[in-house]
């Protein structure tokens, strides 16, 4: 059975994997691939979940002679930050990002501060199928050890010192923010480090109750941050997911930067202030309008698969220094290797500080090419060679498109969506194809099932 996604283990909270018996073994699982020699980092998000899901998946851990700590409510990337101490062998987070509370995930980062591959994910799958047939043994009842007693560490002050030492301008005074932090973990830091700063900070959706992480807040809602910066006439504003791994700006005017604005502003920054090599590492769901913008800079980009782990393994690999997708990870690999929605942040802020800049004069350096992306519910992630018809479609209208222009259909890797980009020079020909496209795939979905 396949439990990994493009982002770790995700789906909704009340089911299966996510049952208690199920999450002990994946936290044996977990320690009879690491070892059990030094303690494990836990760290969750504010869903309702969470503690219920630590807490099981700490019973695995004990049970394989290991020590879970719990570091409480945290940023997904911190995880990769406390790693980089020496002192765990495996840090766990319990989130899962943008999608609602239902849902909760786990991400699984090794010693050197990176999200696991495939092929470990693939070993750990073995161990969680292997003890999955053999769940009634008495070595993972599920009551062996409720009256542990777990260690709580606190480390948020640790986060914010890291961040506050990545702010190279002088200070924030006199611009007011708006931050959004999505009822999710950004609520504990994210407003007190900007005013640290100086900065007048406007925070919206900052009391999480266990049900309303991303409720119609965060990075895949912006109205309401739009209209706060528009109305208090807002220096910026930014838009955090649940676990504050993905970052949204919107510039002075309440327009919305998405994340191919920000790496090519960003990366010509960088190449000019950081004196930083010319490798930008993003993925094929980028606009055409950036993608050429940037060749035209030299810069050399490298497409990697879908996922801030993809990603960084190809920066890895192409020893590149800056990287990230449009969705909003972006990652400054010599300073942490994943993406981090307040590092994001304090970075963009530095280099409108070091240029006197508004965000949308530094923001605006190219021009978008038209794109449509739709992303539809589906009810089973069907294999598209099975699916015919709507393989035969996107053959003929790939053969019907110029030479900058782009279909691409993927399933997400984190839930039961599938999303269809199509870019080009004729917004309505897009429109159209990706409108036919997704009609297809919704009703030739339907024979499978």
């Amino acid at each position: 059975m396949k439990f990994f996604g493009t982002d770790g283990i995700r789906g909704n909270s009340s089911k299966f994997p996510f049952d208690n018996i199920t999450l002990r073994i994946i936290g044996m699982s977990i320690i009879e691939f690491f070892g059990n020699v030094k303690p494990v980092l836990i760290i969750r998000d504010t869903r309702k979940s969470g503690e219920r899901i630590q807490k099981n998946i700490a019973y695995g851990i004990i049970d394989m002679g290991a020590t879970p700590i719990f570091c409480g409510i945290m940023p997904t990337s911190s995880a990769s930050l406390f790693l980089k101490e020496g002192v765990y062998s495996v840090a766990i987070v319990i989130s899962a990002s943008h999608n609602e509370y239902i849902d909760n995930g786990i991400k699984i980062f090794n010693y050197n501060g990176i999200k696991i591959d495939d092929l470990i994910e693939l070993e750990i799958e073995k161990k969680i199928n292997n003890k999955l047939a053999i769940k009634n043994n008495d070595s993972i009842n599920i009551y062996k050890q409720t009256k542990n007693v777990f260690i709580r560490e606190k480390k948020i002050n640790i986060y914010k010192s890291f961040i506050l030492e990545n702010f190279t301008g002088k200070n924030l005074n006199g611009k007011k923010i708006i931050l959004d932090c999505a009822n999710g973990v950004s609520y504990k830091y994210a407003p007190s480090i900007l005013k640290k700063l100086g900065a007048d900070v406007i925070a919206l959706n900052t009391s999480p109750n266990g049900k309303n992480i991303n409720l119609n807040c965060g990075v895949l809602f912006p109205k309401k941050t739009i209209n706060a910066v528009k109305k208090y006439k807002a220096f910026c504003g930014f838009i955090f997911d649940g676990d504050a791994d993905r970052l949204i700006c919107i510039d002075e005017n309440g327009n919305v930067k998405d994340g191919d604005f920000f790496l090519a502003s960003m990366m010509l920054w960088l190449v000019k202030k950081k004196k930083i090599n010319n490798i930008l590492v993003t993925t094929l769901m980028s606009n055409i309008g950036f993608v050429t913008f940037l060749k035209s800079k030299n810069i050399d980009i490298i497409f990697s698969d879908v996922g801030d782990k993809y990603i960084i393994q190809s920066m890895e690999k192409n020893k590149a220094y800056f990287g990230g997708e449009q969705s909003g990870h972006f990652i400054f690999r010599n300073i942490l290797p994943t993406g981090d929605g307040m590092l994001s942040a304090i970075m963009m802020l530095s280099a409108l500080c070091d240029t006197n800049s508004k965000m949308s004069v530094f923001m605006d350096v190219f021009k978008k090419k038209p794109q449509i992306i739709i992303n539809k519910t589906v009810n089973a992630k069907i294999p598209f060679k099975k699916l015919t018809y709507t393989s035969k479609l996107i053959e003929n209208y790939k053969k019907s498109l110029k030479k900058h222009e782009r279909i691409i259909v993927r399933y997400s890797g984190t839930e039961n969506i599938v999303r269809i980009m199509v870019d080009g020079e004729d917004y309505k020909k897009i429109e159209k194809i990706a409108k036919n496209i997704a009609y297809s795939i919704e009703k030739e979905i339907i024979v499978y099932i």
